[in-house]
Formats: structure tokens, sequence, C-alpha cells
């Protein structure tokens, strides 16, 4: 690691350049260099002379396959996604990857039928969000929906690699025609009145099927539970593909409509794919890729000289701060003046789109998440109260501000980079209780709702710490 002796002069000179970045760094300034104020609260006597330091300090790391992450569609609120995912696509380096969708269905309204009344088609319409990864251009994709054999229960989680049995032939197939540059254009135009939807004519036998079950006086048709165990589902499946595409499933227009008409009348009933069990089911054959023998959970991966994050397939790449420890523990009292932390030479490309902000997760010692749902995991975190947020369970770093730490990548640079000081002061502060294990982690998009990846060689994690520390009995 390195070492170098930095002028207070020099170190103003550098604070002043990330003005817009560090501003409360100047106030740190104020009190280290005015004589006339009193720094006992630091933990210092108004009599020490200062010195500031730069470390370089080197971070090990490793890849790890994590299980358990959540794909599901179940909430429209604002802070989650909603979003599923079906096509595939081949990676270079993270292998060829398929994702397909399934979903249950309940009825939307409760029509009277008369004697009349005879049924005619259903129509299952998905509108795009606008997510797309893989190949670019305007390319078809041939899909097939089929319906789902076993029951979904509430009772049950859902995850990307959550088996799922469906029927042996399809109840419909199409191409689709998708083009990435409309899509990306569409989904970066947050204003956007943009509808455009995949449609597909499914097979008159099911669609039989369901009109004889309406009756608004049966509860095997108006409960949702009594239904979907009689109908269990949809799932969308990739044939021919070279793209990964999003759907909203909470979106109006879509929804499984079936037409029926009386007389000269059409009409028709309409089925939701909303608030029910709807997840994505995300595989990867990663045999002969940069990542083939990642196929153990929570194994440390370290065959490769480059390090992977990829939202869907929950791959991230896990931090070891040992070194940040073994520098700090000779040094008895610090101030973190600036802490810097980059990913440099990150890979990115058109097809293969990086995510945009990444965020640091609390590891075990055994390469799980550590999660807060005990009285015991509370306590065990309460060291570093206030450098974290706990998000649905999960312990993740805090920025400077007190809210959720990011990354964020520039795509002038290739670089991601992120200043968490008081995240690592509050480290050094704590340095009793150790917590040296993190994994870098997609924030936007979310896991679970995307398959964008990212890939940089193992040397360029940087951690670069600027601190002051008093002169007084130092052996230079």
């Amino acid at each position: 690691m390195k070492k170098t002796t930095i002028t207070p002069n020099r170190f103003i000179t550098y604070i002043r350049s990330w003005w817009a970045k560090s501003a409360y760094l100047l106030v740190i300034l104020f009190f280290l260099f005015s004589c006339e104020e009193d720094l006992n609260f630091l933990g210092f006597s108004n009599q020490q002379r200062f010195k500031v330091y730069y470390a370089e300090i080197p971070v090990e790391s490793s890849v790890l396959w994590m299980d358990s992450l959540s794909t599901a569609s179940f909430s429209s609120t604002t802070t989650e996604t909603s979003r599923l995912l079906f096509g595939k696509y081949i990676d270079p380096i993270f292998g060829s990857i398929e994702a397909r969708t399934f979903a249950q269905f309940r009825p939307a309204t409760f029509p009277v039928l008369s004697a009349l009344a005879q049924y005619d088609s259903v129509l299952l319409q998905l509108r795009y969000d606008f997510y797309s990864y893989g190949t670019s251009g305007e390319t078809n994709q041939t899909i097939s929906i089929y319906e789902i054999t076993e029951v979904l229960n509430f009772n049950n989680s859902y995850f990307f690699n959550s088996p799922v049995t469906i029927s042996n032939n399809p109840l419909a197939t199409a191409d689709l025609r998708v083009n990435a540059g409309y899509f990306k254009e569409e989904i970066a135009n947050t204003s956007s009145d943009s509808v455009l939807t995949a449609k597909f004519k499914l097979a008159n036998t099911f669609g039989q099927r369901l009109f004889d079950a309406i009756d608004r006086e049966d509860t095997l048709f108006t409960n949702a539970t009594y239904f979907t165990q009689r109908f269990k589902g949809l799932a969308i499946v990739p044939q021919q593909s070279d793209k990964v595409v999003g759907i909203n499933n909470f979106d109006p227009n879509t929804a499984l409509t079936l037409y029926y008409h009386e007389e000269d009348v059409v009409k028709s009933v309409t089925f939701s794919l909303a608030n029910l069990i709807a997840f994505t089911q995300i595989n990867s054959n990663r045999s002969g890729s940069e990542l083939d023998g990642l196929n153990t959970f929570y194994s440390d991966f370290t065959g490769s000289n480059n390090r992977h994050i990829q939202n869907g397939t929950s791959i991230v790449t896990k931090l070891d701060f040992s070194k940040f420890y073994e520098y700090m523990d000779t040094i008895p009292r610090i101030i973190i003046n600036s802490a810097e932390f980059s990913l440099n030479d990150v890979g990115s490309s058109t097809e293969f789109a990086v995510p945009q902000n990444l965020s640091m997760a609390m590891l075990r010692m055994n390469n799980r998440y550590r999660t807060v749902s005990s009285r015991q995991d509370s306590i065990d975190i309460t060291p570093v109260a206030g450098s974290i947020v706990v998000f649905n369970g999960s312990v993740l770093a805090a920025n400077d501000a007190g809210g959720l730490f990011a990354l964020p990548y520039s795509s002038d640079d290739r670089t991601y980079l992120g200043y968490p000081t008081i995240f690592f002061q509050r480290l050094f502060n704590v340095k009793e209780s150790k917590y040296p294990y993190w994994a870098l982690t997609p924030v936007n998009p979310p896991a679970g709702k995307a398959v964008n990846r990212t890939v940089f060689p193992k040397d360029n994690i940087k951690l670069k710490i600027y601190y002051t520390r008093p002169l007084l009995n130092e052996n230079p």
C-alpha cells in the first residue's frame, strides 16, 4: 500500500478541487488549522500539530453467486419496479441468459351471461415497459405461451431460480419485432405515453374452458384463491430470441381478454395479472464462459482476473476490507478527510449496458447477506449505526447524508466512483468490532428486475484514504 506525506497547503488545494462533492471537508480543515478552536471533542489536544496523509489500501475481492434473489412483481408502489422479463441472448462473458415470466391471472369483471352467450376467442396482451437488453437493432423474437400446471402459493417465496412446471404444448406462439433503439429512447423518456404491446391469440380449447367457468354466483370464479387453483397461470417462454424485454403486469394494457357474443353484440371479460403471484425465472449457462466454474452458491470464485456483477442471475462482487483494518490498527486516532472508492476500466457496450449505480451490502462470515430479522441481529450491527441503512431487512452502506450509498457509473471515464467518507470513518471508530465483508450489488436497475451486468479488472478496485493525524509523539 502507498503512503505519502501531504502538506496542509497541498491538501487544501485538493479539497478545493472537489468543493462540489466535499464542501463539508472545509469545515474539518477549519477546526484542524485554527489555533483558536478547541479540538478536544475530536479526541485531540488543541496544542497538537497535525499532518495530512494519503493511503491507497488494497481491497481483496472475489465473485459470489447468491441464492434467494426475488424477481417478484407483487406491488405497484413507487418504491418497487413493477417488471417481468422474458427473452434470451448470449453474453460473451456471462454465457447464455434466458428469462421466463410466470404469472397468475384472475377475473377483473364478473359479467352475467345469458343463455345465448357464445365463446369467440381469448387474447393475451402484454404492455412493454421498454426495458431491453441484448442485441442492438430491430430483430425478431419468437415467444410461446404455456399454461402453468402447478398451483402457485402466496405462502411460498419465488426467486430467480424457482422451478415451475408447465404444459407440454403451447397455448400460442407469436413472432414479435423488437427495436432495441426505439426501446432505449422510450425508456429514457419518462413523460412518454407510448403504448406498445405484444399480443398472443391463445388456443380455443383453453378459451372455451375459461368461458365455461364464468359464473358470478360461483366462488370458484369470483374467489381469487379458488380461481387460481383451477386456472394456475401462464408462462411466457422464449423460443428464438436475442433480447430480454420487460413488461409491466400492473399496467391496464397488460391483460387477458376473453371475447364472446350474445346475438349480434360482441362482449368481453377481462382477466388481470396484477396483485397476484408473478415473477421472472432467469436461467444462465456459463459453460465455456469466463465464469465457468461459478456453480455453487456462496462460494468465493477467483478463477478470473476480472470481477463480475449481474442483476438477474444474482452474481455479486465480494469486497474484503481487512487491509483497511490492518492499516488503521497501526493508527490510534485519525480524522478521515476523504475516502474515495472506485472501480476503473469497466467493460460496457451498447448491447450489454452496466448498472448505473451499485451499493454495498454487508455480508456475514459465511458469505450470506447480513439481515435484521431478530433482536440479536440489531445488536450485532449497533456499533455501525449511522453508517448503514436497513432496507427490506438487508444491511446496506449509507452515504454521508445518511441515505443509501450509491456508487454511480460514468460512461465518459468508464468508472464507478463514490466518496463514502463517513462510512469509513465509522468503521475506524469502531474497529474493535470489525465488519470487513461487503458485496457490491446493483441498485439501478434493481437486482431481480433486469439483467444488466458489469465486469472490471480485480486490480482496478481502488480505496484511497486522505486523513489527518497528530504529529505529537509520532515517529516519522
